[in-house]
């Protein structure tokens, strides 16, 4: 059998890697070291390290001294910037996606959708965002423009972590405030419906990431009352 080159293992770290954090796999704050992830992807530390680096330089991760990283604690402001981006980026392909939707694309984010749900009730949180993050770039797929969807990534990295701080509150309350809305894109998909697609996209980025935002000011708030 033939051993990657060292080129293939930086790239399949930063992929790996990539991929726990969009999904909510590390909350905001938590430290990554290389030795913990050449163990766990059970690699020697050179690749890690370099794909490591490489997320450092992108601004997803925030370098510490002895070979670890932060996930980066990001504020208010910052949220409500990545919000903005978010919300011109992602509507967008919302909207072109749904324009060349079929039956087959609906077909696949209903069964995405319905294992979210069966993780949900699980309780199972990490399977739960997971499931988010794959039934939101399932649609995305949809437009056809690998650049784009890089583009869209790379805001989920930022992001990606922050999820963890929409449960179990912000979650109960959206359920049961707007229903099955991963049906509604679905069904948007089918019927090639635009504008519908996009504005439950627009809905679902203003108000998770609002949500992010507040539960971080308040944080910060809590923190200033006891120091």
């Amino acid at each position: 059998m033939t051993t990657p080159n060292f080129a293939v293992l930086r790239d399949q770290v930063y992929d790996r890697l990539g991929e726990l954090i969009r999904c909510g796999q590390y909350s905001p704050g938590e430290k990554i070291t290389i030795r913990n992830l050449a163990k766990d992807f059970s690699m020697s530390p050179t690749p890690v390290r370099e794909g490591l680096y490489r997320l450092i330089s992108e601004g997803v991760l925030q370098g510490e001294a002895n070979r670890s990283a932060l996930i980066p604690l990001l504020t208010p402001q910052k949220i409500a910037e990545l919000k903005d981006i978010r919300l011109h980026i992602e509507c967008f392909a919302a909207k072109r996606a749904a324009l060349r939707g079929t039956p087959e694309i609906a077909g696949r984010l209903r069964k995405t959708s319905e294992k979210l749900k069966k993780a949900r009730a699980a309780g199972d949180r990490r399977a739960d965002i997971a499931l988010v993050y794959q039934f939101q770039f399932e649609l995305y797929a949809a437009c056809s423009m690998p650049n784009f969807i890089r583009i869209i990534n790379s805001l989920w990295l930022k992001t990606g972590p922050y999820l963890n701080l929409l449960y179990p509150h912000y979650i109960s309350a959206i359920s049961a405030g707007r229903g099955d809305w991963r049906e509604r894109i679905a069904a948007g998909v089918e019927n090639k419906d635009a504008a519908a697609v996009a504005e439950e996209i627009r809905q679902d980025i203003d108000q998770s990431l609002t949500c992010i935002a507040s539960v971080i000011e308040a944080a910060a708030m809590l923190n200033q009352t006891r120091g």
